[in-house]
Parts: C-alpha cells; structure tokens; sequence
C-alpha cells in the first residue's frame, strides 16, 4: 500500500467516526418526543455528586453547631436551591428520561428539597427536614 492509500484510509475512518458520534445525538432528536430528557451516564454523575456535596455541607453545618448562625442559614438555603436546580436538570415534573429510577424516584426527592428549603425560610427556622435529606439520597443508593 503506498502512503496516500493508508491516508485516505485513516482520514475516511476519522470521518466514519465523527459522523457516529454525532449521529448518536441526530437519532435521539429523532426517535424520543421533545419533552424528553436524555441523560447520559457523565450528567447523571455530577448531578449525583452535586448532591452528594451539597448534603454532605447540609449535615456538617448541622452538626457541627449548636445553634445555627443567620450566614449559615442562608448557605443551607443556597443549598437547597442548588439541589432543587439539580434535580430539575435530571427530569423532574413532568418530563420523562431514559433513567427509570431517577424518573421513578426524582420528583419526591425533589419535593423532600422543597420542604426543606420552606422549612429552613420559616420563622424561627425548622432544620429537620433538611437533616432528613441525606436519608433521601440512602432510599434510592440502598441497593448501589
């Protein structure tokens, strides 16, 4: 085989490649209905490392305190927002996924968040359910 040969074929597998790759993304738009979510396995790793983080700080301001401080309060709440966030990115509502288990278990970890974040903005402010959250997290991992 002369060199030019060996070029077109490497150059023609780069192209097969590419249009592969891309073609993946063209077939979803395709074949699922526009309200569907489709989360791919990176997505749904940081969604879950989010929350894992985001509880982590939750329980450790809780525990750590004997009283919680108005700039901890509101960190909690900024918390809480982001995992409400989070959890709209992974389908929450009425949207579908390609996920089961998230669809399945999404909307009420999400109103568990929800609680908890009107709980934390009460007066005086209720930390319960915000404590509870991470038992949330252990309903779906139970079996991971």
């Amino acid at each position: 085989m002369n060199r030019r040969n060996v070029f077109q074929g490497c150059a023609l597998a780069v192209v097969s490649l590419v249009l592969g790759i891309n073609g993946c993304g063209l077939v979803r738009k395709v074949t699922y209905p526009v309200d569907f979510v489709y989360l791919d396995a990176a997505q749904i790793r940081s969604s879950m490392a989010d929350f894992s983080v985001d509880v982590w700080r939750i329980d450790d301001i809780l525990a750590h305190a004997e009283t919680v401080m108005p700039y901890q309060r509101e960190e909690i709440i900024e918390l809480l927002k982001h995992m409400e966030s989070t959890a709209d990115g992974l389908g929450a509502g009425i949207r579908e996924t390609n996920h089961l288990l998230i669809d399945t278990n999404i909307d009420q970890f999400r109103s568990d968040v929800i609680a908890a974040r009107i709980a934390v903005e009460s007066e005086p402010p209720n930390y319960y359910r915000a404590g509870r959250l991470s038992g949330g997290c252990l309903a779906c991992h139970v079996l991971r």
